[in-house]
């Protein structure tokens, strides 16, 4: 693994578009992991904070995004250097929700991870839900609807 969790590089692509309630952003890792290390990371988990749009735009107020923006550098720092328990590949803001997808060989572990790289700061109102997704349907799925 590399300082940038399983994926070679730490490259990221963006995307804009329109959702069903105004703009929509995301952000994605366009390379793909190890086929060995992909493989052990069968579970999608994602982290949902839903937000109220802070006007006709649909996105969140100038201090929800810091706070997202705090949250969101601890836990991909953490993810990437501890990579083991689990890896962002995703992150898209849209009809009043930012949502990180991450993949990760157990779930437990996850929960308990991401919750220690956060001690000390939030509270945060994640939610956060987990699939088995063995074939990263979660992330070809982004990749699809951002082209």
């Amino acid at each position: 693994m590399s300082g940038t969790g399983i994926f070679p590089n730490d490259q990221w692509t963006l995307a804009a578009g329109h959702g069903d309630a105004g703009p929509m952003f995301v952000r994605y890792r366009p390379g793909e992991p190890d086929p060995v290390e992909k493989a052990k990371f069968t579970y999608m988990v994602i982290a949902t904070w839903p937000f109220e749009p802070s006007n006709q735009s649909g996105l969140p107020t100038s201090e929800t995004l810091d706070a997202m923006g705090e949250f969101e550098e601890r836990i991909l720092d953490t993810s990437d250097r501890d990579a083991w328990w689990g890896s962002l590949v995703a992150i898209m803001t849209h009809d009043g929700t930012r949502e990180w997808r991450f993949y990760t060989p157990d779930v437990g572990t996850f929960v308990q991870e991401f919750n220690q790289a956060l001690s000390g700061m939030g509270p945060y109102p994640i939610q956060l839900q987990a699939f088995k997704d063995p074939d990263w349907t979660g992330l070809v799925e982004v990749r699809h609807d951002t082209r």
